[in-house]
């Protein structure tokens, strides 16, 4: 008795503060509430009346045929609402089979269950009799369940990001060796980019430093290639070069195959004019906004009521610890890993390359604060900008960011003058 008291209690604050962040809720409460527990091997089912106080908790295994047990004792005791942790990807299977037959299941994040109550401590069937005490008395902030068409999606990411990770491992190994014998190259070029493949490739040729410098299109650079490369190796290194040489050009191809293959799909489905769109936002090209579908969903503008809160789940928004005015820790808020770092890639690259207004407003905040601090607030204008475009349906206009904090006064932008609070163009020095 005393445990439903203390939920009871907890209950408005809880509504309160899940609201807050703008995300999907289970909304009701039910009388009989299921809740599983996921592992590689084994599932724990629990059964809550929440009238009685009744409590049941079976095993399963992780397999089909268990899982359809699972669904059918779910329906023979009438339980209204099943909820069930997300764990890696070991909660898709009775995910999917539970609400294939028919039975109304949600999933929730394991740190808003560990935040709220653990009634029985640490153990697979105390986790699972929580989860169904929580479906029965809580208003619970349930977590997005990616379609079919986001899980292909996710894994062709994943096979990317695989390679190019062990591209990185290769191209350090090299680089690492190479350094060793003084010849340092490759701190003034890429390893994996055409013209360092070129230079490796002539390094096993046995070409003459200025030779190596040539194969570089930057003129200013050459020079200092000369000298980094007027190094002589011995003919032992040759044969690991040019294993380092074919396994990097072996991932580019695997990894330029799945980026046609994703790209190939747009073309194929109703995302592609949602990538359009996404894409006349600056420093958004199509492979970022594939990512972002892919991790958040199509309808992210939906499941996200304001820019701030999608903001917020890519993690792009100061969230400080201060206690008694006094700064204890500046960071950003936690969010999705993987977009967030993909989209500060962006607004890095965009900063460096980017034109037009909002790299002007970039150009201006940089001028006062560090460089992270204002490619971070780049990243969030584009999170912000990408939430913007899907909930107008309109392509990216520079007024659609919030501008009000911005000094207006004129930039020289590309031999244009431009207005720095609205963007537009005063004055040309140059024919359009």
């Amino acid at each position: 008795m005393s445990h439903r008291i203390f939920v009871a209690e907890k209950d408005n604050f809880m509504a309160k503060r899940i609201h807050a962040n703008g995300k999907a809720s289970v909304q009701a409460r039910y009388n009989i509430t299921g809740g599983c527990d996921t592992d590689k091997n084994i599932i724990v089912a629990a059964i809550y009346h929440a009238e009685t106080g009744n409590l049941e908790a079976r095993e399963f295994k992780q397999h089909k045929a268990d899982a359809l047990r699972t669904a059918e004792w779910f329906r023979s005791q009438e339980v209204e609402l099943v909820i069930i942790e997300s764990t890696a990807n070991y909660h898709m299977l009775y995910y999917d089979t539970l609400r294939e037959e028919g039975i109304n299941i949600a999933v929730i994040n394991p740190i808003v269950v560990k935040a709220l109550l653990r009634v029985e401590g640490k153990s697979d069937k105390g986790d699972a009799m929580t989860l169904a005490r929580l479906a029965a008395n809580f208003d619970l902030k349930t977590s997005n369940m990616p379609d079919s068409q986001q899980r292909e999606l996710r894994l062709l990411f994943k096979r990317i990001d695989s390679w190019k990770q062990q591209r990185t491992q290769v191209t350090n190994r090299a680089n690492g060796i190479l350094t060793g014998y003084g010849f340092t190259v490759f701190r003034l070029v890429t390893l994996n980019t055409p013209a360092g493949l070129n230079i490796l490739q002539g390094i096993i040729d046995r070409r003459t430093p200025e030779e190596i410098a040539a194969l570089h299109r930057n003129r200013n650079k050459r020079p200092e290639i000369v000298k980094c490369a007027a190094v002589p190796l011995p003919d032992y290194i040759l044969p690991y070069l040019e294993e380092v040489l074919g396994d990097v050009i072996m991932l580019n191809d695997r990894i330029k195959q799945a980026e046609n293959e994703i790209l190939d799909k747009i073309n194929l489905s109703h995302l592609e004019k949602q990538v359009d769109l996404m894409t006349t936002v600056p420093g958004v090209t199509s492979m970022l906004a594939l990512r972002i579908i892919a991790e958040l969903g199509s309808n992210y503008h939906q499941r996200y009521c304001t820019a701030e809160a999608f903001s917020k789940a890519i993690g792009v928004v100061p969230a400080n610890e201060v206690s008694g005015g006094k700064l204890l820790k500046r960071r950003s808020s936690h969010g999705n890993a993987r977009v967030k770092f993909h989209l500060l890639s962006a607004s890095k690259a965009f900063a460096i390359h980017g034109k037009g207004p909002l790299k002007a407003w970039f150009d201006q905040y940089r001028s006062r604060v560090h460089y992270y601090k204002a490619t971070s607030a780049l990243a969030r204008r584009i999170a912000e900008g990408l939430w913007w475009v899907m909930v107008k349906n309109e392509p990216y206009r520079y007024k659609l960011d919030h501008v009000e904090n911005i000094e207006s006064r004129p930039i020289l932008v590309n031999n244009r003058l431009i207005d720095s609070a609205t963007g537009e163009i005063l004055k040309s020095f140059v024919e359009d």
